[in-house]
């Protein structure tokens, strides 16, 4: 599976992540985003929660195959392992996973000139980038 994670905002002590497989495509051609993560870097571990939306994983046996070796608990595996292997992160972690509907989130706020995005997150371009600084 070809994970990419997209830190869409960060903090001296915790990051918001977008998650997306490349090696699956929506109708114009970009990456599905796949979920999302909010996590916390304390001293000693790695907390937070990982959203992998409902639709994703309800068709992710379709996509993967019953030949494939990638199951829901790799993926997630993989995730938490992007996180917590960087060098100067603890590599213990506890994260809960929900599994909510794409169709329920929406992104909310009193941005200047934001009405575009208050009826479904723009994740943005998934292919740009943001430097890891860690």
């Amino acid at each position: 599976m070809n994970l990419k994670l997209r830190v869409t905002a960060r903090t001296a002590q915790s990051e918001e992540v977008a998650i997306f497989d490349m090696d699956t495509r929506d109708e114009n051609g970009h990456a599905v985003n796949i979920g999302k993560l909010d996590v916390h870097f304390v001293d000693d571990q790695v907390v937070g929660t990982l959203l992998i939306w409902q639709e994703y994983a309800t068709g992710f046996s379709r996509t993967h195959g019953p030949g494939s070796d990638t199951t829901l608990d790799t993926l997630i595996d993989e995730i938490l392992g992007e996180i917590s292997e960087p060098l100067g992160v603890p590599g213990d972690y506890g994260i809960e996973v929900y599994y909510p509907s794409v169709n329920n989130h929406y992104f909310v706020s009193n941005y200047a000139g934001n009405e575009d995005e208050e009826e479904g997150e723009d994740e943005g371009d998934e292919d740009e980038a943001l430097e890891d600084t860690r």
